[in-house]
């Protein structure tokens, strides 16, 4: 079996179904079909499918009636399927970081005005976390805490738009980047305190019920990063 042909038939399935070219119900055409119509091996055509089948993107049923179903695409299903293309190095860090700019401002700015009190009182318990994680007691930094907390904060504040769109694709998006910030070398001790205060300010605004200067720390927030992914 060619992996990479695998991989290619399953990113063109994978497209055409979120993009709406094969909504949600359609049947597949028979393994033997889409191997003549792709000219690719039965072997490969199965292992795509078991593929889209374990991201969710379709269902295999087997019998008389059998054969493989779109499936309606979840949050879970959107998010597995960004972290499994940006897994296989297809895209760049800039672009997902840039993609981020897009969409946190726009979470925060919506967090603001629809988070609750619980909400935002765990956003704060988060954010207490990343400044424990920096500010130990006569040690270095956590630096695994510090970014487990910093992961979970940007999640947080997209759950908080209450926007399942925005939330499932920024869970896509942050994980594998936040790697960038576990490098000592160019994320230092004076780095990891500018990052939390930018934080504060976040939370500050978000607590405030103010949209608009939520949005705007968030923009600037990630724009320093950009700037500093740069010198990577």
């Amino acid at each position: 079996m060619n992996t990479t042909e695998t991989s290619r038939f399953v990113a063109e399935l994978r497209s055409r179904i979120l993009d709406g070219t094969l909504p949600a119900g359609t049947r597949l055409d028979a393994e033997r079909e889409l191997a003549a119509h792709c000219e690719l091996s039965r072997t490969t055509i199965r292992a795509g499918l078991q593929a889209l089948a374990s991201e969710g993107m379709i269902q295999r049923k087997i019998g008389r009636n059998g054969g493989s179903f779109v499936t309606t695409p979840s949050g879970d299903t959107v998010t597995s399927s960004l972290q499994l293309v940006i897994g296989t190095g297809g895209i760049a860090e800039r672009d997902l970081m840039e993609t981020r700019l897009a969409i946190e401002p726009q979470c925060a700015d919506l967090a603001a005005t629809r988070m609750s009190e619980d909400e935002i009182g765990k956003l704060s318990a988060i954010q207490s976390e990343m400044t424990a994680a920096i500010r130990p007691v006569g040690n270095p930094a956590d630096r695994p805490a510090f970014l487990r907390a910093n992961a979970r904060f940007h999640l947080h504040i997209a759950q908080g738009s209450h926007n399942h769109a925005l939330s499932a694709i920024l869970a896509g998006l942050i994980g594998p980047i936040e790697v960038l910030t576990d490098d000592p070398h160019l994320v230092g001790p004076g780095q990891l305190r500018e990052l939390v205060q930018a934080h504060e300010h976040i939370f500050s605004a978000i607590k405030s019920r103010d949209g608009v200067r939520a949005a705007d720390v968030m923009r600037k927030h990630l724009h320093a990063h950009i700037r500093l992914s740069s010198k990577h």
